[in-house]
């Protein structure tokens, strides 16, 4: 049975560990792959905007399984690209996109309109990569 559930979060260092813990809570009539590559990648979106976004941060989840869609909305004006590259082996981020362009069967980014904001998405499935 399909489900969508929103969570605002908080926009500090709390934030990803509620998120996984909502994704890990709710979860449980998705595959055990799934849920698990699920917390990962929305710990490394949720991160991404307490880090680089702006108050609000709301996560939305939807749950059909064994599917699930996470989608992580922010206020910010910054807009990352979907076009992925490794840093530099001597900066200590910067891949968590990579994570979520290797994990995700899909994900992308969509501006808010009207701006400011934007949501990072991703989908995982019985077809996902991870």
């Amino acid at each position: 049975m399909s489900e969508r559930l929103r969570l605002s979060l908080p926009p500090n260092k709390d934030a990803p560990g509620i998120a996984r813990s909502f994704v890990i809570d709710r979860g449980s009539g998705l595959p055990p792959d799934v849920v698990n590559d699920a917390e990962l990648l929305v710990s490394e979106l949720v991160s991404n905007a307490v880090l680089h976004g702006s108050p609000s941060i709301t996560l939305c989840v939807d749950f059909d399984p064994p599917c699930i869609g996470v989608g992580v909305r922010d206020e910010g004006d910054a807009v990352p690209t979907t076009a992925v590259h490794p840093p530099p082996p001597s900066l200590p981020r910067g891949r968590g996109l990579i994570i979520v362009d290797r994990l995700a069967e899909s994900w992308g980014v969509t501006p808010s309109e009207p701006p400011p904001g934007k949501t990072v998405w991703f989908e995982l499935g019985a077809g996902a990569p991870g």
